[in-house]
């Protein structure tokens, strides 16, 4: 009996043991239909728009205006457009701050509109020329001045499968582009990040879409521009140096100019440095997020899609 009741103990601490690695491990390991971003974060990313928003609905007071020149989560907004304009109880918006134009910063070109997205708020108010709403989403600080766009749903992508991400190789030779900027304005980036690249619907690109980061490896890798220095010359002109003052002679010279080995080379695979999938596409520029890297990323690295 003593030892029935052994077994029993023994088997209810393994059963209770495996429930729980089982639900930790549903905690700790997010199912690939979740999205790639919480749903808030979305509306936080802000983006790069072909045409300039609209500038006639703003904010233009707020109920603690003599105490406070920013606004956030909760503050109650005047608005300076109202019944006689459309504007209806319930109406949510989003609150946006265009920036101007925005050109390509390495072709030059302009790529459309940087607009930050500060947040949202809902109307329950409603006078002829006003209209009076809080912020029940807040980015960042909403000040006087900033615009108003009517709220649309977005929907984050959810990630594929995991892949293996390889270090190097020649890649799939489809659409291809460049990350131009961040939120942040970092040069530096890492996963979990917010980025902006010069694809949008022009090219083909929608929302899940994948794209492998790369850089071509040669002395002018990322925004770290070390020169190429020769340190002796070659041995067709003598074993002289420009650089050793020891003797008429460098020992250390190299059989060939590195340059010339650079130019008769074949092509060199391309270094690997991550992944990104978009999460918003407009016409010129889409906002994506970087979803793993194998090494540092910075703004101007390539960009293509991946299969």
């Amino acid at each position: 009996m003593k030892q029935t009741a052994r077994v029993a103990i023994i088997v209810a601490a393994l059963l209770f043991a495996s429930i729980s690695r089982s639900a930790v491990a549903q905690q700790g390991d997010p199912s690939p239909s979740d999205p790639v971003v919480k749903r808030a974060d979305i509306y936080c990313t802000g983006y790069i728009s072909e045409a300039e928003p609209r500038l006639d609905l703003q904010v233009v007071g707020g109920d603690k205006e003599n105490q406070q020149n920013a606004f956030a989560q909760g503050d109650v907004v005047f608005l300076n457009k109202g019944r006689l304009a459309g504007v209806q109880p319930g109406a949510v918006f989003y609150i946006l701050r265009p920036l101007g134009e925005f050109k390509h910063p390495f072709k030059k070109t302009k790529l459309g509109h940087f607009v930050r997205e500060l947040g949202m708020l809902r109307v329950f108010e409603v006078q002829d020329h006003t209209a009076t709403a809080e912020i029940t989403v807040s980015c960042d600080a909403v000040e006087l001045g900033d615009v108003l766009k009517p709220y649309e749903e977005q929907v984050s992508p959810a990630p594929r499968e995991a892949r293996p991400l390889p270090r190097y190789g020649e890649g799939s030779n489809r659409t291809k582009g460049q990350i131009v900027m961040s939120p942040t304005f970092r040069e530096y980036l890492a996963a979990n990040q917010v980025v902006y690249i010069d694809l949008g619907t022009r090219q083909g690109v929608r929302p899940g879409d994948y794209f492998t980061i790369y850089r071509k490896i040669n002395s002018r890798e990322g925004v770290v521009k070390m020169p190429d220095y020769e340190v002796a010359k070659d041995r067709d002109s003598g074993y002289g140096s420009n650089h050793w003052k020891g003797g008429d002679y460098a020992n250390g010279a190299s059989r060939v100019p590195r340059d010339k080995v650079k130019r008769e080379r074949p092509e060199i695979p391309r270094k690997v440095l991550g992944e990104l999938i978009v999460l918003k596409v407009g016409r010129t520029a889409a906002v994506a997020l970087i979803t793993r890297t194998n090494a540092e990323v910075n703004i101007g690295d390539f960009i293509e899609r991946s299969f």
